[in-house]
C-alpha cells in the first residue's frame, strides 16, 4: 500500500510540475534506499519465521519421544539443567497382625533380604532422597537414598545410582550403575509407587522384595508407530537371587516391551523378560536347626537359576483424562528353574527346583480423590533333592501346600504430592493363616519426577 501511494505521488510530481535532473537523481536514490530498507526488514522476518518452525519442530520432538518413551517423560520433567532436583519422599506406616509376624513363612520360598513382614506397629517404612541432574548434553544422572526399618533397625542404602546418555541416535539409551532390573513391570518402580502397601508374594519370594543391578542397561526404541523396546542388562549378580562368588559378569537379562492407544479411552502395554545367573555358594540364610546333620550351618547352592516373566498392564479413563477417573488393570507372572547341588559343612546333594506364580490387581480410582483397589497372589513349587533334609534346613518347604492371598485398599489422594491408605490381606502364606492391617502414608516434597506409564 505504501509503494502504490509512493509510486502515484511521483507520477503526479513529474506530471504537475518541472523536472531538473538533479532532482531525479536524489529522487532514484531515496527509492534505491527505501527498496533496501525494505530488503532488508523481508530477510529479518523471514529469518523469524525459520527460526520460530525450527522451534515448533523441536517442540514436536521432543513430545513425540514423551509419548513414546517413559524415561524420556520422566527426565524432562524432573531435570533442571546444570542443578540437581531434589525431592524427598515420606512413607510412614502402621502394621498390625493377627498372627506371629516373627514366625511368618511362605511355603516352597527361602525369604531372603527384605522379604519378611514389615515391623509390626509404627514404623518408618520406606522413605528416599531422589537428586536429579542432566550432567551434561550427553548424559544425565541420578540418584536415590532409600531409609527403611528391618528387623527392628533402620536401614540407609542406595537404592539407584546410575547415569543415562542423552540423545543418542536410532532410540538407543545406555544407563551404568545402580538401577531396578526391567524384568517385570512393576519391579523398575519405587515401592512408594506401587498400587498396594507390601510386595506381591512372588516379588517376596523370589527377590526379597525387589531385584536391582548394578551394571549396565542397554535399550532400543524400534522407529515404528506402535511402541516397541527391545532391551538387556549385565550385571554383578550381587543380589538375590544371584549371589555368591562370582568374577566379571554375574546376571545378564534380555527383555522387549511393546504397547499403545486404543481409541482416546484405553491404553496397554505388554512385556516379556528371561534373567539368567550362576549362582556360586548362594547362601540360603534360614540354616535353622531341625535335627539333621547339617546343623544350623548356611546351606549353599551352586548351579544355574533362570527367571522368565510375563507381564500385562490394561489402562482406561474417559478421553484419556486420568485426573478424573481412570480404571487400571495389572498382572504378573514369574517362573523360576533351578538345578545345581545343595550341600554344608556336613553333606551335599543334588537340587531340582521349580518356584512360580504371580498377581492380578485392580485399582478404580472412582474420583479425583479417592481409589480403591483389589489384588490377588498366588504361588506354586515343585522342589525336588535327593537329601529332603537339606530342603528343609534351607528354609524350602517342599510340601503341596500353595501359598495365596487376597488383599483390598482404599486410598485418599489429598492433592498429587500426598496419600492416605488402608489396606486388609488375608493371608494364606503357609497353612498358618493370617488377617493383616496397613496404615500408610506418602507424601512427596520437593520436585519429585514424574511417573512412567
Amino acid at each position: 500500500m505504501k509503494k502504490s501511494r509512493l509510486a502515484l505521488l511521483i507520477a503526479v510530481t513529474l506530471v504537475s510540475s518541472p523536472v531538473f535532473s538533479d532532482d531525479i537523481d536524489s529522487l532514484k536514490k531515496e527509492l534505491a534506499q527505501m527498496r533496501i530498507d525494505y530488503e532488508s526488514r523481508i530477510n529479518q522476518l523471514e529469518q523469524r519465521v525459520i527460526r520460530a518452525e525450527k522451534t515448533v519442530q523441536t517442540n514436536n520432538t521432543i513430545v513425540t519421544k514423551i509419548i513414546e518413551q517413559p524415561t524420556a517423560r520422566k527426565k524432562i520433567a524432573s531435570n533442571n539443567s546444570f542443578n540437581p532436583a531434589i525431592s524427598m519422599v515420606l512413607n510412614g506406616q502402621f502394621s498390625s497382625y493377627r498372627g506371629d509376624a516373627d514366625a511368618y513363612e511362605l511355603n516352597g520360598f527361602s525369604l531372603q533380604g527384605e522379604g519378611d513382614l514389615a515391623t509390626e506397629g509404627f514404623s518408618l517404612g520406606e522413605s528416599e532422597i531422589t537428586m536429579s541432574a542432566s550432567i551434561d548434553q550427553l548424559l544425565f544422572g541420578q540418584s536415590t537414598i532409600a531409609f527403611h526399618d528391618h528387623e527392628g533397625e533402620t536401614e540407609i542404602e542406595i537404592e539407584e545410582a546410575f547415569i543415562e546418555t542423552l540423545g543418542l541416535n536410532n532410540g538407543l539409551t545406555i544407563r551404568a550403575g545402580r538401577f531396578f532390573s526391567p524384568i517385570a513391570y512393576l519391579n523398575e518402580k519405587h515401592i512408594h509407587a506401587w498400587n498396594f502397601a507390601d510386595a506381591p508374594l512372588i516379588y517376596r519370594g523370589l527377590f526379597g522384595n525387589q531385584l536391582s543391578t548394578d551394571g549396565l542397561k542397554l535399550s532400543y526404541l524400534l522407529p515404528t508407530d506402535l511402541f516397541v523396546e527391545l532391551g538387556g542388562t549385565l550385571g554383578n549378580g550381587d543380589q538375590y537371587p544371584g549371589s555368591g562368588e562370582h568374577s566379571g559378569i554375574g546376571d545378564w537379562l534380555i527383555y522387549t516391551r511393546t504397547g499403545g492407544d486404543i481409541g482416546t479411552n484405553h491404553s496397554w502395554q505388554a512385556s516379556a523378560s528371561h534373567w539368567q545367573a550362576s549362582p556360586d555358594n548362594r547362601a540360603y540364610s534360614g540354616g535353622h536347626d531341625h535335627g539333621g546333620t547339617g546343623g544350623a550351618d548356611p546351606v549353599l547352592f551352586n548351579g544355574d537359576t533362570e527367571i522368565s516373566n510375563i507381564s500385562l498392564v490394561y489402562k482406561w479413563a474417559p478421553d484419556g483424562n486420568f485426573r478424573q477417573q481412570n480404571i487400571t488393570l495389572l498382572s504378573e507372572y514369574f517362573y523360576l528353574s533351578e538345578n545345581g547341588q545343595l550341600n554344608n559343612s556336613a553333606e551335599s546333594a543334588s537340587y531340582d527346583g521349580k518356584q512360580y506364580g504371580g498377581f492380578i490387581e485392580g485399582l478404580y480410582q472412582f474420583t479425583p480423590q479417592w481409589r480403591a483397589g483389589l489384588r490377588y497372589d498366588w504361588l506354586g513349587s515343585k522342589l525336588r533333592a535327593s537329601d529332603d533334609e537339606l530342603l528343609t534346613d534351607a528354609d524350602l518347604d517342599f510340601s503341596d501346600f500353595n501359598p495365596q492371598r487376597y488383599s483390598l485398599m482404599l486410598e485418599w489422594l489429598p492433592s498429587e504430592f500426598s496419600r492416605i491408605r488402608a489396606q486388609i490381606n488375608h493371608d494364606k502364606s503357609s497353612r498358618n493363616e493370617d488377617t493383616q492391617l496397613f496404615l500408610q502414608y506418602t507424601v512427596s516434597i520437593g520436585a519429585h519426577s514424574a511417573h512412567s506409564f
